[in-house]
């Protein structure tokens, strides 16, 4: 193993039979010329047959046969070396397939308590409930009953669980790790410190108190960060998502958006008592054996106190629910007898909200509660009392993540359609916005506290594309519009719609919810129109199952969902009589623009903020995939290298005509390609600046300032400036570019005093001087022919 390697710049591949390991070697210099340091895989270890993602681990101690032998690995590893590449690995330390194809469990199944791996498996849920079906009482995967814990806090089961891993990391194999779901970890801290130490001692040359590049996936929720005794780096980047987005919402607009969502749905939706909902329906649909255990285990504590003696196990876990729905973070990182400040505080606010929902619930029983999860014992406890309260404790914040995630994720983001670019993993759906004071704040804060952590926009778990929330985000800046269309559309559909039990469907939450998606993914090419109606019908069904709402994954209502169908297919046929269509496509053409206008800023703010910029599989082209498994499906990636060999032939020809050139046809997707290659150029260029450097809000000095996000990054006499324009309906009309005097007028990017004279447009190759007045650049120079800047001093 050598000493410590920072990723510049990651990009995501999804590993499968039929993406394997010779595929990527063959792709590692186009990844190379594109500016990538580290190819971030997907899990690679032994999967069950056919897996489409890999976090079905069978065998951790084996790569995964479908994806190519230990031959074809080593070769991949050479051409990555060859480029002087790196490896970010996927690894899932929390859970493994409970299948007779995983070895480990089989022997379970055949010799029970007499098999060697009793202990690895998280089997000690008091055999759950009644039903007598279920072999076994273990932990699962959120509500997946094939996907069994892994009690990875047993330093004999870590051990076996990572042999593979430590092997590869010391024959210097793989160069960083990403935590799946470190969540579910029984201990979060003693495993990543573990990590952590292991790898130490294989290293030569420590001289950081973190020896090796960690990642982990943590979603943070509201203003929540990242625990500082955490050995890593940061995150996988759903908060960087969240926040880059919300900076292309218009705050007054997204308040507009409330008011229309209200009145076209008919009703008053307050997103919290949404997620409250549907906590406590996914804890009573999906987990309703944990459930019973739970209030098993309490009734069970409740009596070794006099003053709790009387509670029922009922009453118990109606406190239990209540509290848990509360919950606003996914879980609490208690390990031992004190109970952090921080989690304290997340635990009585939850207390307090639930008593404010339901005070009819025993306030006995709630405070009982609140007293074990806060660790807050009798004084007449005994050492045994004390440990068994906090062995509830642990295992709760195991269970509330997965809670979070069902009732969150993968059903109020399902429920709540106010405005879908928001319904994101770890996002706020009734966020009004960010301005760009506030995303700089937030910058500034990243580059303090983890100034290395992922920046991602898109990943194998969003909920929808960056290309498609950069086009929904254009909503929020033309409300009055949107609600003309919607009643538009509506009006014209409704003789389209069945009924189901008395009612048309779709009903009006789905409708909406509908022509957002349609506005958001339609394809900028006729051919790809028709996989759009295939790939739609079944994304529609696997939102409204998730929605739980009128059909759902255990009870699929065939009526509901054919009449979903019929209508989908109704309001995209091509006819005369379909007046939808054409007004729907006009409509879509302008939101395309704006929206490709955004995900081009999008890009560059990502690539020179503070963090590592990631970028998933096929990203650097348009890109309209919805959730999972739609952006799973195979990559053209033939076309994104002949189209970025002929750009860099094309950029030493001259780069005023060639960004000219490509800005016309932008439909096609080589101008997001182009930002996204000469943007990663200059960070691996000037890596110092942007993996060392200080960052430095900048303001605009005229008339468009809420239309412009800009800073520097700077090291010494080296600068960077990034400048992106933002809200664009309000510059520029449809199919008109964001550039020059007409759109910028006299307004300037005002620099700090010590900032340089001179400097190069990146994307273009104009030379800019600042004026001696007021030190700045004009505007309408620094975007004279191309719609965002990079300027690096000269």
């Amino acid at each position: 193993m050598k000493s410590l390697r920072i990723p510049i710049s990651t990009y995501r591949l999804q590993f499968s039979k039929r993406f394997r390991f010779k595929d990527a070697e063959l792709l590692v210099p186009y990844l190379n010329r594109l500016g990538i340091s580290d190819l971030y895989a997907s899990p690679i270890f032994s999967a069950r047959r056919g897996s489409t993602h890999g976090y079905d681990v069978t065998d951790p101690t084996r790569l995964n046969p479908e994806l190519g032998t230990e031959e074809e690995f080593d070769a991949l590893d050479r051409e990555l070396k060859r480029y002087g590449m790196g490896l970010l690995l996927d690894i899932v330390p929390n859970h493994m397939a409970a299948s007779p194809e995983n070895p480990w469990w089989q022997d379970v199944l055949e010799k029970g308590n007499h098999s060697y791996y009793t202990s690895f498996f998280d089997m000690n849920w008091l055999a759950f409930g009644k039903d007598k079906s279920k072999q076994t009482g273990h932990r699962r995967f959120f509500d997946i009953d094939d996907l069994v814990g892994i009690r990875v806090e047993d330093p004999s089961v870590f051990e076996a669980t990572h042999s593979l891993i430590f092997k590869l990391i010391a024959d210097d194999k793989i160069t960083g790790l990403r935590i799946d779901h470190i969540d579910g970890l029984y201990d979060p801290l003693e495993y990543l410190l573990r990590l952590q130490q292991n790898i130490a001692q294989q290293a030569s040359d420590v001289r950081e108190e973190i020896c090796f590049y960690v990642v982990v996936e943590k979603i943070l929720a509201g203003d929540e960060t990242l625990s500082e005794e955490w050995p890593v780096f940061g995150t996988t980047g759903y908060d960087f998502t969240n926040m880059l987005n919300a900076l292309f919402v218009n705050g007054d607009g997204i308040r507009d958006l409330g008011k229309i969502y209200s009145r076209f749905t008919g009703g008053q939706s307050v997103f919290t008592d949404i997620v409250y909902k549907k906590k406590k329906q996914v804890m009573a649909e999906l987990f309703p054996e944990e459930m019973e255990a739970i209030g098993q285990y309490l009734n069970q504590l409740a009596q070794q106190d006099r003053h709790t003696v009387n509670l029922s196990s009922e009453e118990l876990t109606e406190a239990f629910i209540g509290i848990t729905a509360c919950l606003p973070i996914y879980r609490t990182y208690t390990r031992d007898l004190e109970v952090s400040p921080r989690d304290k505080l997340y635990l009585e606010n939850a207390v307090d909200e639930v008593k404010r929902r339901h005070p009819n619930i025993d306030s006995s029983a709630i405070n009982f509660l609140r007293r074990i999860l806060t660790l807050d014992f009798p004084q007449s406890f005994t050492t045994a009392q004390n440990d068994a309260w906090l062995r509830f404790v642990l295992k709760w914040q195991q269970l509330t993540g997965a809670i979070m995630a069902k009732g969150f994720e993968d059903t109020a983001l399902y429920t709540y359609n106010r405005l879908l670019s928001l319904n994101e993993v770890g996002g706020q759906p009734d966020s009004m916005g960010l301005s760009v004071d506030k995303f700089h704040r937030r910058n500034l804060a990243r580059l303090k506290r983890c100034p290395h952590t992922l920046n991602a926009t898109s990943t194998h778990d969003t909920k929808r594309s960056e290309d498609v929330r950069a086009r929904l985000n254009v909503l929020s800046e033309i409300p009055e519009e949107w609600e003309e269309r919607l009643i538009r559309w509506s009006e014209w559909n409704k003789a389209k719609k069945g009924k189901a039990n008395g009612l048309p469907v779709p009903e009006p939450n789905t409708e909406i919810f509908l022509y957002q998606t349609l506005l958001g993914a339609w394809p900028f090419s006729i051919r790809e129109a028709d996989s759009l109606k295939k790939r739609l019908k079944e994304y529609v069904i696997k939102a409204a199952r998730e929605a739980k709402e009128h059909t759902s994954w255990l009870q699929p209502n065939q009526e509901y969902e054919g009449l979903l169908i019929e209508f989908i297919e109704s309001i995209l046929q091509t006819s005369e009589e379909n007046e939808f269509l054409g007004d729907f496509l006009h409509f879509q053409r302008r939101i395309a623009f704006y929206g490709a206008m955004n995900s081009l800023a999008q890009v560059l703010l990502k690539i020179t903020s503070p963090g590592v910029p990631d970028f998933y599989q096929g990203m650097e082209l348009w890109d309209f995939s919805l959730v999972d498994p739609d952006n799973r499906r195979p990559v053209n990636f033939s076309k994104r290298i002949k189209l970025l060999d002929k750009l860099i032939q094309q950029e030493r020809l001259g780069q005023q005509s060639l960004a000219e050139r490509i800005m016309k046809s932008w439909q096609d997707g080589r101008v997001k390609l182009y930002v996204t290659y000469k943007a990663r150029d200059i960070r691996s260029a000037d890596i110092d600046v942007f993996q060392g450097g200080g960052y430095v809000p900048l303001r605009v000095g005229g008339q468009r300032q809420e239309h412009v996000c800009a800073f520097a990054r700077n090291i010494g006499d080296k600068w960077a400036l990034t400048v992106a324009p933002r809200l664009m309906t309000g510059l520029v009309n449809v199919d008109t570019f964001p550039c020059g005097q007409q759109v910028w007028g006299n307004d300037k990017l005002l620099l700090p005093e010590d900032a340089p004279q001179h400097w190069l447009n990146v994307f273009t190759g104009e030379k800019l001087e600042v004026s001696n007045r007021r030190k700045g650049l004009s505007l309408a120079e620094i975007f004279h022919i191309f719609p965002v800047s990079l300027l690096r001093n000269i």
